[in-house]
């Protein structure tokens, strides 16, 4: 039985491809200069916490190239300096008026399903920061002459990242969750045994 709301997603993308395919550049009713400026705001702010906390990480005292807080540092620095471009572009082209646009609710189906997924996606990805920063332990398992580490940035992180794939992957439970173990234990020995910097938590 298909929905109401299925059945306009499915009338829009109808109306699209009548017009021609344009690519998956075709975003001009995704976004606005509002909506812009506003997510520059929200980056920015994201961007600095990211490089207080990086800032104020302990240094192990090796070499700065190996500080856990270099790389969050300069991603929150990269961030920063999109966020700064993107607020410019959108100021230029008017993002400074009308902001209540952004939060009017949009009468598209497919725009009103979109702001949903969005924030959903804000909600968890929030949430996983938060649980890697109040949550922590290690276990440590010896395999021979090698010591398997498993800390909570990956008990906290397959978890949540298995929701996020289910929920945006749409694949199966088990897929989901297969792939967000790769994806956590390769990140985690990335850092621990490639960059020699520890994981969020006790490592």
């Amino acid at each position: 039985m298909i929905s109401d709301q299925e059945n306009a997603l499915i009338e829009q993308a109808k109306q699209k491809l009548a017009s021609g395919f344009q690519g998956e550049e075709d975003i001009e009713g995704a976004s606005t200069p509002q909506k812009d400026l506003v997510a520059a705001g929200v980056v920015t702010a994201l961007a600095i916490a990211a490089m207080i906390f990086a800032w104020q990480m302990p240094d192990p005292g090796r070499s700065v190239f190996t500080h856990p807080g270099m790389l969050p540092f300069i991603t929150g620095l990269a961030l920063l300096a999109m966020a700064i471009g993107l607020a410019v572009r959108a100021l230029r082209e008017g993002g400074g008026t009308n902001l209540q646009s952004v939060i009017a609710k949009p009468a598209d189906p497919g725009e009103q399903e979109y702001a949903r997924r969005s924030w959903v996606l804000i909600g968890l990805v929030v949430a996983l920061v938060v649980a890697i920063d109040i949550v922590s332990f290690r276990i440590r398992i010896p395999v021979g002459d090698f010591e398997f580490k498993l800390s909570s940035f990956e008990c906290v992180a397959i978890p949540i990242v298995t929701v996020i794939f289910r929920f945006f992957w749409g694949k199966s439970w088990l897929r989901c969750l297969l792939a967000a173990t790769v994806a956590a234990m390769l990140l985690a020995a990335a850092f621990r045994w490639g960059f020699k910097i520890p994981m969020p938590g006790v490592d």
